[in-house]
């Protein structure tokens, strides 16, 4: 990877890159896509890179693209053509040829899209939420809601975008009125990596403990964890997610 920009040094140029959840195996498949909005907030200096980072779950690097953007272009890419049967993390950053600078402090976040293919059909999607950081951080509860009826095929994904240490946290079922129906802690992802946990792998007895209950709700606390994704992954293939 020649000339490869390393991924801190785009976080301490003030362009930290967003990172999304990577999947790319015999269900599903990852694109990610950006346009040069530079092309329209710096119109004297158009151009752009575009710098891409693959991660697998245990956080290590698999591969970079580098690609330049000129006026109003778009990047449309198939990770699965760099990446082929990897789930785990993509971060990308958009970085202005010329002509920019920053004021002491501030920081721009690329804004992008990744959608999820699934090989039966379907199509969901998701934009960046969070910046790649340096330092630790600490998490605060994200709590998202669930059809019970559906919960065989529930479950979250984990990313951790901090370059510096592992993700760690607990899980707590609750009900909707805020009860715990139960905790436990979370396994340790390590920087850049990810996981896609089942809601019965973090709680064998969801279906007895959440009852009669039309709905349930799971929530996620700790350190070094994006915001997590809620998802469905069904019995004919097709996949949906979303972010908390």
């Amino acid at each position: 990877m020649a000339n490869e920009l390393n991924i801190r040094t785009a976080v301490e140029r003030g362009y930290p890159p967003a990172v999304l959840y990577l999947r790319n195996d015999d269900i599903v498949v990852t694109e990610v896509c950006a346009f040069n909005y530079f092309s329209i907030f710096l119109k004297d200096h158009a151009e752009a890179e575009a710098h891409v980072w693959f991660f697998d779950s245990a956080g290590r690097q698999l591969n970079y693209l580098q690609r330049d953007l000129g006026l109003n272009d778009q990047l449309q890419l198939k990770t699965s053509d760099l990446c082929p049967n990897v789930s785990g993390t993509v971060a990308m950053t958009l970085l202005p040829k010329s002509g920019a600078t920053l004021r002491p402090g501030k920081k721009v976040t690329t804004g992008y899209y990744a959608q999820y293919h699934s090989r039966h059909g379907a199509i969901t999607l998701s934009h960046e939420r969070e910046a790649v950081a340096a330092a630790p951080f600490p998490t605060p509860a994200w709590m998202q809601t669930y059809l019970s009826r559906l919960v065989a095929e529930s479950g979250v994904i984990l990313v951790n975008c901090c370059l510096a240490q592992e993700a760690c946290g607990n899980a707590k079922l609750r009900a909707l009125d805020g009860t715990v129906l139960a905790e436990r802690s979370l396994p340790n992802i390590p920087a850049m990596g990810a996981q896609r946990i089942s809601t019965f792998e973090l709680f064998p007895d969801a279906r007895r403990l959440i009852g009669s209950a039309e709905t349930f709700a799971l929530e996620f606390s700790g350190a070094n964890l994006a915001s997590p994704f809620s998802y469905y992954q069904f019995a004919n293939g097709k996949f949906s997610l979303h972010h908390f």
